[in-house]
């Protein structure tokens, strides 16, 4: 299910919600997932940072939404800053 260029990373992260867990995505969709740009994805990509494609034919690499899912169900939440409150943290 390709994204459509006038759509929003939002308007991908609804459709990711409903895909079936087989369904294959491409890195633009993976990147959009994450709220990244295409190359910086392709770069944390080579340095091993995301799970390894489903499918990887010559120039066509796919994602499976299962994995994609486990992946980002794995990753760690950020703790909470230490040291003293921000301007904007006092309200």
């Amino acid at each position: 299910m390709p994204i459509e260029e006038t759509g929003s990373a939002s308007d991908f992260r609804v459709t990711f919600a409903q895909l079936d867990p087989s369904a294959l995505i491409s890195p633009k969709e993976f990147a959009c997932l994450l709220g990244i740009t295409p190359g910086a994805f392709y770069q944390r990509n080579m340095h091993g940072e995301f799970p390894r494609p489903a499918m990887s034919r010559n120039r066509c690499v796919r994602w499976r939404a299962a994995d994609v899912r486990e992946w980002l169900n794995g990753l760690n939440t950020a703790s909470k800053r230490r040291g003293p409150p921000r301007k904007s943290d006092i309200r």
